[in-house]
């Protein structure tokens, strides 16, 4: 991309990809805790969120702060899928989860390059570091000369919004 045509991706735009990636991750989590045998954790973990005794499917009381199950359902869906979704697809070809491609943004690192799976691993985990502090990190995104959150800052990447062409 020219460096003339470059326009960084506002904080509207990312909302849009991260709801959109969010619907989509949702989507994946539950077909995964469904097929993976994860769904025991799921009723626990509403049970705990209730307040309710928790008990096993043979109705066994569960007595421990965080149940196994519930743990491994946790790690699958709430950690390892999304980590995977991201760093996957923002160190692909396309540069972008679908959310980004639906709203036409691509993250890059700081020359306009392609980002590496650790780079995307980097900058995804750096998400929990924007959360902190009512989630300032994500609305630095206004306020930055590039429209930079912390996670972006953290990781070296920029995210661009590629305009599209009218021929």
């Amino acid at each position: 991309m020219p460096a003339d045509k470059l326009f960084y991706a506002g904080f509207g735009r990312r909302i849009i990809a991260g709801v959109i990636d969010g619907i989509i991750l949702t989507l994946i989590a539950g077909f995964a805790a469904y097929y993976l045998g994860l769904t025991e954790g799921w009723r626990m973990l509403l049970m705990m969120i209730r307040h309710e005794e928790v008990r096993t499917m043979d109705g066994i009381l569960v007595t421990t702060a965080l149940p196994g199950q519930v743990a491994t359902f946790l790690l699958v869906t709430c950690i390892i899928i999304p980590w995977l979704y991201y760093a996957i697809l923002e160190s692909s070809k396309n540069q972008a989860t679908l959310g980004k491609l639906a709203a036409r943004a691509v993250v890059t690192d700081l020359q306009g390059n392609r980002i590496t799976f650790a780079r995307a691993s980097l900058r995804h985990f750096s998400k929990f570091m924007s959360l902190l502090i009512f989630c300032s990190g994500f609305f630095a995104i206004i306020y930055t000369r590039h429209s930079q959150g912390f996670h972006d800052i953290i990781a070296a990447c920029l995210v661009y919004y590629r305009p599209e062409k009218v021929e």
